[in-house]
């Protein structure tokens, strides 16, 4: 037998020589691709936090030129040219917003890293080659403006806003003069007095056109082909005591398709007055909530005499228009009985809601130039109540003459801003 000699174990390894020098290598080039990756992941990190903050102050710039839009809009800011009243006919026609013009490129940090820019100004409605006629007629009031603002912010950054905003807070539509519904089967209380004591008219006191609306809207069963109002005046105004208290213009009689919608039932009325988003909400929001007819005169603005866009009026209980307050505009609002008194004038819509009782006493002489709603109906009850028959007396003492003002409606729906429909980013 042969014995062999052992191999010594450093020479048993030397095919292996090197290999900790490449496991280190190895090493080495996965943790610098990790430490790579993270770096470059930081990097692009920060770089998408900064255009995220870039974009977003670009956005916050165009809200800045929409808020500034409707700054002008509700009269706040000064429109352009100067001493011009920011009507929507105004905006549109002359597509100008405020000093400087729209087109401009206005900062909002003062340091012109944020801006803004009225890019269009237009009656989403019309077509942009029938704004030549139509801007020739200073009747034409686009019932809506879509207004688009650009934000632009650091980094090239740039936000497209647009808003769409309606002419009228408030949708109804103005069939007659004087409107009454009356769902009781008894007759309402209609005397305008004679001797022309009140006249009642449908002819157009802003236009002076021969465009004539009914003189007086009343329920079916205030109307009939013989009389055809509950006094009995005549289309022709006769036959309504000894002097012409209705003219012109047939009465019309309401039903679903030409009476308001607010009064086509009494839920819709209730609803229209003190459903969450009501009437007395918006005043209360207006701050033109009152409890009584006094405290609404004695308020700072009273009836909004002397408001060029009038004011809403919410009173929740009676009111006399006349002595201490004689004129007023906007949009009246009065739940209880309103009296006629002495001398008075009224530009707007009177609405009086719930009591449903007008009348008049005292001398003098008054003007109500706009539209009159009077609906008798409780405050609570079920959604199936009827119209109660309303009061409408205006034969004591002294003169009024009730007349449609298409201007005087186009004020008293304009009343606490504009109607915002819409807001988009695009």
């Amino acid at each position: 037998m042969r014995s062999q000699k052992p191999i010594p174990f450093c020479d048993s390894r030397a095919g292996e020589k090197g290999a900790a020098l490449i496991t280190a290598v190895l090493l080495s080039l996965l943790l610098l691709a990790a430490g790579g990756t993270l770096i470059l992941t930081a990097t692009m990190t920060g770089l998408t936090a900064r255009d995220s903050t870039a974009e977003m102050q670009a956005y916050y710039a165009a809200e800045a030129g929409v808020a500034r839009s409707l700054e002008v809009l509700r009269g706040n800011v000064q429109s352009n040219p100067a001493g011009t009243r920011a009507t929507f006919h105004n905006i549109v026609c002359t597509r100008t917003l405020w000093t400087p013009i729209s087109g401009a490129i206005i900062n909002v940090a003062a340091d012109g890293s944020t801006r803004f820019q009225v890019t269009q100004i237009r009656d989403p409605d019309k077509l942009d080659s029938e704004f030549a006629t139509l801007c020739a007629n200073a009747a034409y009031k686009p019932d809506r403006l879509r207004i688009r603002v650009a934000g632009f912010g650091p980094r090239d950054s740039r936000k497209n806003m647009e808003i769409v905003v309606n002419r009228y807070t408030l949708e109804y539509t103005v069939n007659s003069t004087l409107t009454m519904p009356n769902e009781s089967g008894n007759s309402l209380t209609f005397a305008p007095g004679g001797s022309n004591v009140t006249s009642i008219s449908g002819m157009d006191a802003t236009t002076g056109s021969t465009t004539t609306l009914p003189a007086i809207g009343v329920s079916s069963a205030d109307y009939n082909t013989t009389n055809n109002v509950a006094d009995g005046c005549l289309p022709n105004g006769t036959n309504c005591g000894s002097g012409p208290n209705v003219t012109p213009g047939d009465p019309v009689v309401l039903n679903s398709g030409n009476t308001p919608g607010f009064l086509q039932s009494v839920a819709n009325a209730r609803n229209f007055l003190y459903g969450t988003e009501g009437m007395m909400n918006a005043a209360i929001n207006q701050g033109r909530y009152f409890a009584s007819g006094a405290a609404a005169i004695a308020s700072t603005a009273g009836l909004g005499a002397s408001n060029p866009d009038g004011v809403l009026t919410f009173v929740d209980g009676d009111l006399v228009l006349g002595p201490g307050n004689p004129t007023g505009q906007g949009t009246l609002i009065v739940t209880g009985r309103l009296t006629l008194d002495g001398n008075f004038n009224f530009n707007g819509v009177i609405m009086v809601l719930g009591g449903g009782e007008v009348n008049r006493g005292g001398g003098g002489h008054g003007n109500i130039y706009g539209a009159l709603f009077v609906a008798k109906f409780s405050r609570t009850g079920a959604d199936t109540d009827l119209f109660q028959s309303p009061v409408f007396d205006t034969s004591g003492g002294g003169t009024s003459n009730i007349q449609y003002s298409s201007g005087a409606v186009d004020m008293a729906k304009s009343v606490g801003g504009h109607a915002i429909k819409g807001v988009r980013e695009f």
